[in-house]
């Protein structure tokens, strides 16, 4: 059952890896199936040895439903996520390179270009928690109130959506800023954030007019 979700895990897990957003089995990809269930990475799988019937489901408490591998260590991030955001039928948790950097020194990543502004002002941090706790999938929960992007403390990146392919697009965009803002920083220089009028109405702009038939997405 449910191969198309279990199917849709394997695709965006090797885009992630093909991407250098992951390596090996780091990271983790649920897509929601309905109200209760979701599909999800199992834990310690590599995304390119990963097949479609392997792909756990799991309830919103994290029982497995079907299949015979344990779900990601990170179940409890995903399913708060879904339980706190009705909007949200997709996460993507990423190892990426210059978000993981941003994450590490703490720093929230600002409104640099207008990339950020589809998300909201700034790409906030959440607060310092051991992976695979129940803690750390609370503190993402607490900023993605503002942001359906969030940086984790000490650990990387997720992204939350309507789909994959948004969820995608949102780390494609975060990591891209990120390396923007990292390699800015590195020169010394004064760095320029939009000012906050213009930030408004960059946001209410892009929003309502970027793109075709969905809310975001990527420049």
């Amino acid at each position: 059952m449910y191969e198309q979700q279990k199917r849709l895990i394997v695709e965006f897990g090797l885009k992630m890896l093909r991407s250098n957003h992951v390596s090996g089995s780091s990271g983790n990809i649920s897509v929601k199936i309905d109200e209760n269930l979701i599909a999800i990475t199992p834990s310690g799988i590599a995304y390119d040895k990963l097949n479609f019937d392997q792909v756990p489901v799991i309830d919103m408490n994290g029982k497995i439903i079907e299949g015979n591998l344990k779900p990601s260590i990170e179940y409890q991030l995903h399913t708060q996520i879904y339980r706190n955001f009705s909007d949200v039928n997709a996460v993507i948790h990423t190892h990426s390179i210059y978000a993981t950097v941003l994450s590490v020194l703490r720093i929230p990543l600002p409104a640099i270009t207008e990339t950020v502004l589809m998300f909201s002002k700034q790409i906030p941090v959440s607060e310092y928690a051991n992976a695979g706790t129940n803690e750390l999938a609370r503190n993402v929960v607490r900023c993605m109130k503002d942001s359906r992007a969030v940086l984790i403390a000490n650990h990387g990146l997720v992204c939350a959506a309507k789909s994959l392919d948004e969820a995608f697009n949102m780390c494609e965009a975060v990591e891209r800023s990120a390396q923007v803002y990292v390699s800015a920083m590195s020169t010394n220089m004064p760095i320029y954030v939009i000012d906050e009028k213009y930030a408004e109405e960059a946001m209410t702009f892009l929003k309502k007019n970027y793109g075709q038939a969905t809310d975001f997405i990527s420049f």
